[in-house]
């Protein structure tokens, strides 16, 4: 045990003691607590210097966001817009066009039938249809007592009946139609 040092039975004999300070502590150096506290103001205000600048950034990225948003419903709306007016100008084209095309196809017709109708009547002859309605139909050519003329120059004689018309205003119409009638027998032999 002769080479026990300083409580310790391991240690070798040549041991430099400079590896083995003395067990009683120097004066320990305190640390300087102010450029400590400016030390952590500064990274505080950097802190808050970031954080301040992230938000507006933050903001602004919103604002613009909100910005180009609005703006791209404006140009959205406006281009619906144009889009429907321009749809419906086509269309209105494309319906005149065909009335356009529907006209000229009426004309076209009218020009047919009117030729038709002239070369029908290049082609009639009236002797040929008495003939075939005589012979074909069996009908025969009206006598002259049997040609009734009327007469409508004198008076109107149209009477509308009603709930108001008197007793004396009908008489006289019945009176009227029986006259003519009368009449009308009367000019037959």
């Amino acid at each position: 045990m002769n080479k026990y040092e300083q409580g310790n039975l391991a240690l070798q004999a040549g041991l430099a003691p400079e590896r083995y300070p003395s067990s009683v502590p120097g004066p320990q150096v305190y640390p300087d607590y102010e450029s400590e506290r400016r030390k952590r103001l500064r990274r505080l205000r950097q802190l808050q210097y970031e954080n301040n600048v992230y938000t507006s950034y933050k903001q602004s990225t919103r604002i613009r966001t909100r910005h180009m948003l609005s703006l791209l419903l404006v140009i959205l709306i406006a281009a619906a817009a144009l889009g429907v007016s321009v749809f419906r100008y086509a269309r209105i084209t494309e319906l005149n066009f065909s009335n356009v095309r529907l006209n000229r196809q009426i004309k076209e017709l009218k020009v047919e039938t009117s030729l038709i109708k002239n070369a029908i009547i290049s082609k009639m002859n009236l002797d040929e249809i008495r003939r075939n309605a005589r012979e074909e139909a069996g009908l025969q050519e009206a006598n002259p007592q049997q040609i009734i003329q009327l007469d409508f120059s004198a008076t109107d004689k149209i009477v509308y009946l009603s709930e108001t018309t008197s007793k004396m205003e009908y008489d006289f119409a019945v009176a009227t139609i029986e006259d003519w009638v009368k009449d009308q027998c009367q000019l037959q032999p």
